[in-house]
């Protein structure tokens, strides 16, 4: 642990994908947004293939037409499912045990997220693990827009060494705004987007939080961090 302490003074997560095990309840969303509106609907692998932001890109590849369907209307449809039931979703594997540890080693957390403010705040006080991070950072509209913006307002919070600050993710937006912010970055494929998408934007990919845990509290760890 000595190499993350003495190297990054802040971690922050990404949720969705992330620490929470949510792409079933995200595909099943979709996929009944595909047979309401007539687009054919798509499975996990498919899913996690195509996955991108802007989330209105990824409705489009999936042959949406917002002429027919107005991309707000799309996303309230989503939601109306996906927030009904997110607080069924479990943690990753490992999520409580890595949270407790860099709390333990005295490494500050955050969450950066695409998820309404709102809904991330219940859920976190619903799995018991709000206590964890110092600022909880989720979108204030339903348009499922980029975190770039919330996550410069993040960096002005934290007033730190942006190099000192790693961000955990899923997706490939994950890094890119991580090197928007001139934050370092991890990615893990146990999310919203399969590994081979993460490689285009990550030399270092790992595939779940299990392994992280490993790498940053087995003995004698080290590691090369992205950014």
């Amino acid at each position: 642990m000595a190499w993350l302490s003495g190297e990054i003074n802040h971690v922050i997560f990404d949720w969705n994908g992330t620490l929470l095990d949510d792409v079933d309840l995200a595909v099943t969303a979709v996929s009944v947004c595909c047979r309401r509106y007539g687009v054919q609907a798509i499975d996990k692998s498919t899913y996690r293939r195509k996955f991108r932001f802007p989330i209105q890109s990824f409705y489009a590849d999936l042959g949406f037409n917002f002429e027919n369907v107005p991309f707000p209307e799309l996303v309230r449809s989503y939601l109306n499912l996906f927030d009904s039931r997110v607080v069924e979703c479990r943690l990753h594997h490992s999520a409580r045990t890595l949270l407790s540890k860099l709390s333990a080693a005295g490494v500050p957390v955050s969450i950066l997220s695409a998820s309404q403010q709102g809904t991330l705040e219940q859920t976190l006080r619903h799995k018991g693990i709000a206590h964890h991070f110092a600022h909880v950072v989720g979108l204030d509209d339903e348009h499922a827009a980029s975190k770039l913006a919330r996550s410069m307002e993040l960096a002005e919070r934290l007033g730190c060494d942006p190099r000192r600050v790693l961000f955990v993710g899923d997706t490939d937006h994950d890094a890119q705004v991580a090197h928007a912010n001139g934050w370092r970055w991890q990615l893990v494929a146990c999310g919203h987007q399969n590994e081979e998408a993460l490689r285009r934007y990550a030399a270092d990919v790992v595939p779940n939080l299990h392994s992280l845990l490993r790498a940053w509290f087995s003995p004698g760890s080290s590691r090369e961090l992205n950014g």
